[in-house]
């Protein structure tokens, strides 16, 4: 499933194909030094990194605790774009992997 879904996140790139539709993922904040993942489960949130490339650096943000769901719940959630907004921005971010906890 995970090599069916970077093939199709390629052909997205390559071909330019994009929904017409844009889904926005709205950032809580940043992640803090002290933002683990207990206290980030007790305050309903979950953490996520932007792989940075030459223009920026990797960004790592906190997101309401639904966002995981959202992606899964979207058609073509594994390989479609997504928009997360950030400090008045918008960045297209495709899904590399969602990993979960048992606790959570």
């Amino acid at each position: 499933m995970e090599f069916l879904a970077k093939k199709m996140r390629e052909q997205y790139i390559r071909e330019a194909i994009y929904p017409d539709v844009k889904i926005f993922l709205n950032a809580v904040r940043q992640r803090e030094v002290g933002d683990n993942l207990q206290k980030l489960h007790d305050e309903k949130l979950v953490a996520g990194v932007i792989n940075g490339r030459d223009e920026f650096e990797d960004l790592d943000l906190v997101f309401p605790h639904r966002t995981p769901y959202t992606i899964t719940g979207t058609d073509h959630g594994l390989v479609r774009p997504f928009y997360v907004r950030h400090n008045d921005e918008e960045i297209m971010v495709t899904l590399q992997k969602i990993d979960t906890h048992l606790k959570t």
